[in-house]
């Protein structure tokens, strides 16, 4: 499969960039985005999280498709739960947990996450600020 053809699977306005190709969905949307992913052969490459300066968390979810970089990004409020796509591309787990000890996320799908850096019983949320706020 091409990129434009998963792009027309997995719907909506698509915008293209210099880095390759994207769309914003609601959070909702990302495990059926990450389901087309995989039938249509699409790599999973990274999953970034970051503040967007408002209070809550940019997620973008990126994938790599025959060398065409397809990125599918939603915003989160801080403390609701993100679904989970490591049951799915399972090389998201790393990135979850990266995500969860930074910002205290909560993966929703997830059995468990166990810690990546920080050690077993160490506070999640290390680039949190004050009263676990973003900054």
């Amino acid at each position: 499969m091409n990129a434009e053809t998963l792009r027309e699977k997995i719907g909506g306005s698509w915008a293209r960039r210099a880095d390759g190709w994207w769309l914003r969905v609601p959070a909702d949307k990302i495990r059926e985005a990450a389901r087309t992913m995989l039938a249509g052969g699409a790599r999973f490459a990274a999953l970034v999280a970051r503040p967007d300066g408002a209070g809550q968390l940019r997620f973008s979810w990126h994938w790599d498709l025959k060398g065409t970089l397809l990125s599918i990004e939603t915003t989160i409020s801080s403390g609701i739960p993100v679904p989970s796509i490591v049951d799915i591309y399972p090389g998201a787990d790393w990135a979850e947990r990266e995500a969860r000890e930074y910002y205290a996320v909560a993966f929703e799908g997830r059995g468990s996450t166990p810690p990546l850096m920080l050690r077993e019983g160490d506070a999640v949320g290390i680039l949190l600020g004050p009263e676990g706020r973003l900054q």
